[in-house]
């Protein structure tokens, strides 16, 4: 009897767990992995962006590299509001469309413009998008953006528009990637910057039969007070993000009256901030910079005492010309704002009374560089010039 009762109790078990037969096997949706997101402000319509892969694209970048290429598919349809935008699009997508793998928001120049703050709350309350999806801007078609694959025609999770890279190769001369969550948690502080990557498209630096377009970082979209306030280019925007980054490298070439001497490779760490006495509402500061540097090439025979001041006052005047971009755009490029009010809360509900930029052109009262040269790359120098 009991054994009969304990069949009968299997039996009913196989029959419930085969009883999940609604869900969909994974080769039967369509993996959103991307949105971008336009907005036309003639029409006052939104045109929603999706990139689209399924099972077939995932699986075959485990294995050998596919015989023949797989089309990466892109959905785009326009609505008054990005949820109805989004929604036109479900009408013409079989397999059904899976949000749960979605891992980048694009939005346009014309979006950060006219309606980004709406965009912000839009996406904050979606429960299908995680607050860790990278963020991009782009002043480029988002259709042709979603089109490209990475090299060798391998589907686009290998390009930038879907990888965030933390080796130390690929932190080297590069500009990192931001997530909604960092980017909210800074564009939301009273004081301070925020920034987002712009993406790019790069037809020019490989070719196969054609030439091969690429994607890849090209500046930063900048914020502060949760306003948008331009774009600012790629060589200071490494600069910015070597400063701020941690374990971030860059290859810095150094000139001596305009003649090329050699080139470093430079790490560093985020620059001392010291705050002096202030001469308005905001105080003046000094910025200290460690840096350790390693000699990548040698061009001409120069003293080691020359080259390693020579270095250190064109780091000077690199960080004080990033700083002066920020001043005439009115960011704080390198974030002196944001430590400050951390710990002068009082003071700094005496400067809130007074809504204006903080910087001004007496702010920065000096940077200081200093140089460790660690390694010279099998380069030799006079020991005497070393003294």
């Amino acid at each position: 009897m009991i054994n009969k009762i304990s069949k009968l109790i299997l039996v009913t078990s196989v029959l419930l767990l085969t009883g999940c037969t609604g869900s969909k096997n994974i080769q039967d949706l369509t993996y959103i992995v991307s949105i971008g997101l336009d907005y036309n402000e003639e029409n006052q319509e939104y045109t929603a962006y999706l990139q689209g892969l399924n099972f077939a694209n995932v699986a075959k970048q485990e294995g050998s590299k596919p015989s023949e290429p797989v089309p990466t598919f892109v959905g785009s349809a326009s609505g008054k509001t990005l949820n109805l935008a989004v929604r036109n699009l479900y009408k013409a997508s079989r397999p059904s469309l899976f949000f749960g793998h979605t891992k980048t928001l694009v939005v346009s120049k014309n979006v950060i413009e006219h309606k980004f703050k709406e965009v912000l709350e839009d996406v904050g309350r979606n429960r299908s998008l995680r607050p860790n999806l990278l963020l991009f801007t782009t002043d480029e078609s988002i259709e042709e953006i979603f089109k490209i694959n990475g090299l060798f025609q391998y589907p686009p999770v290998y390009s930038v528009l879907l990888t965030e890279e933390t080796t130390a190769e690929a932190l080297q001369d590069d500009i990192g990637a931001t997530s909604l969550m960092h980017f909210l948690r800074e564009y939301y502080e009273p004081m301070g910057s925020a920034f987002i990557p712009k993406i790019s498209i790069d037809k020019k630096s490989w070719q196969a039969d054609q030439p091969y377009p690429v994607l890849y970082l090209n500046g930063y979209s900048l914020f502060q007070h949760s306003q948008f306030k331009g774009d600012l280019p790629s060589r200071p925007s490494i600069i910015v993000d070597w400063l701020l980054t941690k374990n971030n490298q860059i290859d810095f070439p150094l000139y001596i009256d305009d003649e090329l001497i050699s080139t470093f490779k430079l790490l560093t760490k985020e620059p001392k901030i010291k705050y002096k006495k202030e001469k308005g509402n905001f105080p003046s500061l000094s910025l200290q910079v460690s840096v350790k540097a390693e000699l990548i090439e040698k061009l001409k025979d120069v003293q080691y005492k020359e080259v390693k001041s020579a270095l250190e006052k064109s780091l000077e005047n690199e960080i004080e010309k990033v700083f002066n971009i920020g001043l005439d755009k009115q960011v704080d490029l390198l974030n002196v704002g944001e430590k400050w009010y951390r710990y002068h809360p009082l003071k700094f509900n005496k400067l809130e009374e007074h809504p204006s930029f903080y910087l001004t052109d007496n702010t920065l009262e000096e940077v200081i560089v200093k140089v460790d040269i660690t390694h010279f790359n099998a380069y030799r120098y006079d020991h005497k010039s070393l003294e």
